[in-house]
């Protein structure tokens, strides 16, 4: 049951065994609250909680989110990650310490081209670290799923048979989508399996004084094909990937095929491109933008 605020507030001042000065509602959504709290010594924490009836499921509840950062605080990553205080599966709910920073989308603009050089380095190093720290038989005993498929996700199957026979779609579009499924599936020798965080994107990395401040919200990670991991840098940051790509194989040792990556990508992320060239006007014109720079992509693959 979710409980009202009034009712987390006194069942959280049990768990911190203090007086919560403030409790704000900071984020809401489909499948989780989370809260900004304050205590009377001045601590300040994010709470997780489940919510009842949730519109959609992550992959992991939160309380096997919460486990999962516990392994990794004790990891010794160079990154740093959410300080888990307390896991409740209770109330279905966890909490970190605070985290100080902006989300990367907010600051990325204002970056010297040093300064995302250096986020991208960082992030593709971090992927290789709980690659070789966060093992398949740790991943199993948290709960986490081992997810050993190298095909698409089932609901990418589902839009990638729908859009690209839809004569509402460009042509070209869908040409160059089945073009990149072509390329995806030539490529299933080339997976490389790992404990990944799947959910990594503009909004989920914290960033202060132009560096990582924090990597959030593990709700989707698992143990799974590493080329996921890419995929939405590609879509958000395809001039930069490149860089988060490269770092990762140095640390980690891995070669990764960048035609499957960027194939991936495409695809992945193909219903989200339509969505915005059939809304029209700087949607269209974005959506044909990203349709050029993957063409562009594709056609300098090494």
């Amino acid at each position: 049951m979710t409980l009202t605020q009034d009712e987390l507030k006194f069942n959280l001042q049990k768990v911190f065994g203090k007086e919560i000065t403030q409790l704000t509602l900071k984020g809401k959504g489909y499948c989780n609250n989370a809260y900004y709290i304050e205590t009377v010594d001045g601590e300040r924490y994010i709470v997780k909680e489940e919510l009842e009836g949730k519109k959609i499921n992550e992959q992991n509840s939160l309380v096997v989110e919460g486990r999962v950062l516990q392994q990794l605080s004790g990891l010794s990553l160079s990154t740093p990650l959410p300080k888990v205080v307390f896991v409740s599966e209770e109330l279905k709910m966890y909490g970190y310490e605070y985290i100080e920073g902006e989300m990367m989308k907010e600051v990325w603009d204002s970056c010297t081209e040093e300064e995302k050089i250096g986020i991208c380095r960082k992030l593709g190093s971090f992927h290789a670290e709980i690659g070789k720290k966060f093992t398949k038989e740790m991943a199993e005993a948290v709960g986490v799923e081992i997810n050993n498929s190298v095909g698409l996700h089932p609901e990418v199957i589902k839009e990638y048979d729908r859009l690209s026979t839809d004569p509402k779609v460009p042509e070209d579009f869908r040409n160059l989508v089945k073009e990149a499924k072509v390329i995806f599936d030539r490529s299933l020798d080339k997976a490389v399996f790992q404990f990944i965080h799947n959910d990594s994107h503009h909004e989920n990395i914290l960033v202060k004084d132009k560096i990582i401040s924090g990597i959030i919200d593990f709700g989707d990670a698992e143990y799974g094909e590493v080329a996921k991991e890419f995929s939405r840098y590609i879509r958000d940051f395809p001039d930069y990937f490149e860089y988060i790509v490269s770092s990762y194989e140095e640390e980690s040792g891995n070669k990764l095929s960048r035609a499957r990556l960027i194939s991936n990508a495409l695809i992945s992320g193909f219903v989200d491109i339509i969505e915005n060239y059939q809304k029209g006007g700087d949607d269209r014109v974005q959506a044909e933008s990203a349709i050029e720079k993957y063409r562009f992509l594709f056609a300098n693959i090494k």
